[in-house]
Parts: structure tokens; C-alpha cells; sequence
């Protein structure tokens, strides 16, 4: 093989082992502004870590398509709390976001391919879990 196989080769890997790096979120507790949250669960391995950090969080979100509950990712959130002011976002949420609010009543927004969500939650001490599902349509 020559050099500039090699070279090529390299660049395809090292540039996809790069791509992963975006889901590699829910390895540690983030925050925005006041908010703690975690995000991500691509792989049975964050799954796992979400699920057992999902205790320490008040407000569960999950996203899903279709009939049988394909997670999905890159879902456009937001979180707004009772006087419309947006208190967190994340462009790129999912499939599992831990939100850790303080108690109040917020809108959950979430766009995934262009159609939003939308749902009222009250978030207090113990733990609210939310789930969206966006179904395949016909058109």
C-alpha cells in the first residue's frame, strides 16, 4: 500500500472517531446557566449512565420515533418557564436529556425534522418523566 493510501486511509479514521466526539455528552454533568443537566444514551453504555444518574434530576426527557420507539437525537429543545422566558436550551438533545429545574410550572419544547412538541410540566422535588414520540405520517 502506498503512502498516500495510508494517508488517505488515516483521514477517513480519524475523521469519523471525530464525528463521535458530539455523543460522547452524557459522560459528565453539564451546566446552562442554573440548570445541571446530562444529554445523550446513543449506546447501551450512556443509556446505562443516564439511567442511573436520572435520580439526581427532576425533569426526564426522552425522544422517540415511530411505532416502535426508535430513539432519536439531534432534537431541538427548549424549556421555557411560566412567563415565556427560555431558562434552557439544546440544539441537539437526545435521545435521553436529564434536566435538573428548580420547582415551577415550564413548557417543554422539542423540534425533531421540523415538527415541534409541545408540553406543560409542573417540576418540583420529586421526579417528572416526559416522553416524545414523532410518528411517521403519510403524506
Amino acid at each position: 500500500m502506498d503512502i498516500n493510501k495510508i494517508t488517505a486511509i488515516s483521514a477517513i479514521v480519524f475523521g469519523l472517531a471525530g464525528m463521535a466526539a458530539p455523543f460522547a455528552q452524557a459522560q459528565t454533568q453539564d451546566t446552562q446557566g442554573s440548570v445541571a443537566y446530562m444529554n445523550g444514551g446513543i449506546g447501551a453504555g450512556e443509556q446505562s449512565k443516564l439511567r442511573e444518574a436520572a435520580k439526581d434530576y427532576n425533569l426526564r426527557l426522552l425522544f422517540s420515533e415511530a411505532k416502535d420507539g426508535a430513539y432519536v437525537s439531534n432534537v431541538k429543545l427548549s424549556v421555557n418557564d411560566s412567563q415565556g422566558k427560555t431558562v434552557f436550551s439544546l440544539p441537539g438533545a437526545g435521545p435521553m436529556t436529564n434536566l435538573k429545574l428548580p420547582a415551577g410550572h415550564y413548557e417543554v419544547k422539542a423540534d425533531y425534522n421540523g415538527v415541534t412538541k409541545t408540553s406543560k410540566v409542573e417540576v418540583g422535588q420529586k421526579p417528572t418523566s416526559l416522553s416524545f414520540n414523532w410518528a411517521h405520517q403519510d403524506n
